[in-house]
């Protein structure tokens, strides 16, 4: 009965995510459905030069992200990582998040895979924490700097709100994790997480001990502006190879409203990306041509995904028993 109960709510946790995921594209479909011969000839018409750089663009910032994970775990000390292995894990995510219909994610895969290496699993999953944290912060301030210096009219009252909304989010979630005194205030919330109350304070511990870190901080917040600029450039070139052009300042403006949305409830953000991509890019190049781009952007995390399967396939040293991941997200 006890192994039932979590099992059931892994089950319904994924039916609500497929649920929304499968609605939101009928949604969109519908309302799309006087603009399929547009979309299709944008498709069907591509640049396949552009297409391959878009897809180069995103591996080169793969890459540049997986310099960051390899520092990030590295300061753990007792956890070994070379950068072929970063590379490897950060490829193998992307399958994990697109291709298996469990609520095994590339990020618990990875943070599995580093407890494999030390007996500091708290460690482990605190640098994972921490490398995808730094990657949303540093997207959310890029966004926020732009409006700045880019004025209000660049976009409208309700994306301004949404930047400023995720920034001051971004802003508490920095000083709840390097901040022991601030992050207690919230400790009455322990009481609905009993059962794993000392696997959180644990885990806490572990990320905040990356406050200690500075300058490795400073190293990985650059790496991340650098490969967040590069998958920046991925959206721009996508939709340079239909013919349109949407200026750099909107994008830096927009992608992290899209990358916010994704992470909500859905299967690795289907339908909320491509409906948020029509709603923020469509007033720009038009909501045809911003759905074709949505589409040309999940065939490029498609292909990501099939390399990371095929590096999962061919590296024995990456293999993860289910069971037990499964028993690590329960905890």
């Amino acid at each position: 009965m006890l192994n039932y109960l979590p099992m059931k709510k892994k089950m319904l946790s994924y039916a609500l995510r497929a649920f929304v995921s499968i609605a939101l594209i009928i949604i969109l479909l519908y309302i799309m459905r006087d603009k399929y011969p547009q979309i299709l000839r944008a498709i069907k018409n591509a640049n396949l030069l552009l297409m391959v750089a878009a897809i180069l663009a995103f591996v080169v910032a793969i890459l540049t992200a997986s310099l960051r994970l390899k520092l990030i775990v590295e300061a753990q000390e007792d956890i070994p990582l070379t950068f072929k292995e970063a590379v490897s894990l950060t490829f193998i995510g992307y399958f994990f998040n697109n291709f298996l219909p469990t609520s095994i994610g590339g990020d618990l895969v990875k943070a599995y895979y580093l407890s494999t290496k030390t007996s500091d699993k708290a460690g482990s999953f605190a640098s994972i924490f921490i490398d995808r944290f730094l990657g949303l912060v540093t997207m959310i301030f890029m966004a926020f700097i732009a409006l700045f210096f880019a004025g209000n009219n660049i976009v409208d009252r309700t994306a301004q709100k949404m930047i400023y909304a995720i920034t001051v989010i971004a802003v508490i979630g920095i000083i709840f994790i390097t901040n022991k005194a601030f992050a207690k205030k919230f400790s009455v919330f322990l009481y609905f997480f009993r059962p794993i109350e000392e696997q959180l304070k644990k885990a806490y511990r572990g990320i905040n001990k990356y406050r200690h870190h500075k300058m490795l901080m400073v190293k990985s917040v650059i790496i991340s502006l650098i490969s967040q600029l590069l998958f920046f450039v991925t959206i721009g070139v996508l939709a340079l190879s239909i013919g349109s052009r949407i200026p750099a300042m909107d994008i830096l403006l927009r992608m992290p409203i899209i990358s916010m949305m994704s992470l909500l409830p859905s299967i690795n953000g289907l339908g909320l990306r491509e409906g948020s991509t029509v709603l923020l890019f469509g007033p720009l190049i038009g909501k045809g041509n911003a759905f074709a781009v949505s589409i040309l952007w999940l065939f490029v995390l498609l292909v990501i995904s099939v390399a990371g399967g095929i590096i999962y396939a061919l590296s024995p040293q990456f293999k993860v028993k289910f069971k037990e991941i499964e028993e690590e997200d329960a905890l």
